[in-house]
């Protein structure tokens, strides 16, 4: 799979009017009823196709760790007070599923889409599922987003999320766009796999003179540290954090030429290695 376009939002908690104002010129699409989550992605997804001419057989693959996760916290919110109704857009709004009807509507495309959570692994599962699509010729093009809202108006969230590095939750909307041609590509997504433990992957893949992005409990793993400490490497570092962790490192590692690898790990001890070129 070759990479040719992205898109990338990352923002302290902004306030829903400020998207709905960004995304006013881009689109006609009417979201004035919907949630903070599907006009970021709407809003990340048209910034990322804002100048192609798509194909009748695209796959829309959204990740997301919370989903749209402060309309859950309102309704909830609601249910626990007393004398308080949910009203029909706050319920209709907690649907997660949501919003890739919405990217495809504004995007006017009408091959496949859906939203993929994987606990600590949902960007990483996402350009796997859309990796695969496109060898076996389910799709002509691929379009993979990355979207989460910020949790700081979530009290004592960071007990029930992770964020082991102690980061501030922010707003993301990242997205890329792909297909099967070589021509104008800016990187070669070469494999994307699975792996039990380091040892594993130290069997598959040399991990010297590449450029490594990691995600938040990769970066943590002493028996991973101590592996990329032996070869000559270049980790890319990056202080932004959202739900979809994986996708702000990623993103910052097509800056960099090269051969490169993306290096996830679930809570529990899982791994994913894209292997990929920056052309």
């Amino acid at each position: 799979m070759y990479l040719h376009l992205t898109s990338s939002i990352i923002k302290s908690n902004a306030p829903i009017k400020e998207y709905r104002e960004l995304l006013k010129p881009l689109s006609t699409i009417n979201l004035r009823r919907s949630s903070k989550f599907n006009i970021l992605a709407v809003y990340g997804a048209i910034l990322c196709l804002s100048q192609k001419e798509l194909c009748s057989n695209m796959g829309i693959y959204i990740a997301t760790e919370y989903g749209p996760i402060m309309d859950v916290n309102h309704v909830l919110d609601t249910v626990t007070s007393e004398n308080s109704i949910v009203m029909p857009f706050d319920f209709l709004n907690i649907n997660s599923n949501n919003v890739s009807f919405y990217v495809s509507k504004a995007l006017n495309a009408n091959g496949k889409n859906m939203v993929l959570t994987s606990q600590d692994l949902s960007f990483e599962k996402a350009m796997q599922l859309a990796f695969f699509d496109l060898q076996l010729n389910e799709v002509e093009e691929t379009l993979i987003g990355a979207v989460d809202e910020s949790l700081e108006g979530i009290e004592n969230y960071k007990k029930y999320t992770a964020n082991v590095l102690n980061k501030p939750s922010k707003d993301g909307s990242f997205w890329f766009y792909g297909n099967s041609s070589s021509a104008g590509a800016i990187a070669q997504i070469e494999s994307i796999k699975e792996y039990s433990n380091v040892n594993e992957i130290k069997k598959d893949i040399s991990l010297s003179e590449k450029y490594i992005s990691l995600n938040q409990f990769a970066t943590i793993d002493d028996n991973l540290k101590e592996e990329l400490k032996l070869g000559s490497n270049t980790l890319i570092h990056t202080e932004e954090f959202f739900g979809c962790d994986g996708a702000v490192h990623f993103m910052e590692l097509l800056n960099h030429k090269g051969e490169a690898l993306h290096i996830a790990k679930e809570n529990h001890g899982k791994f994913m290695v894209i292997e990929l070129t920056v052309i």
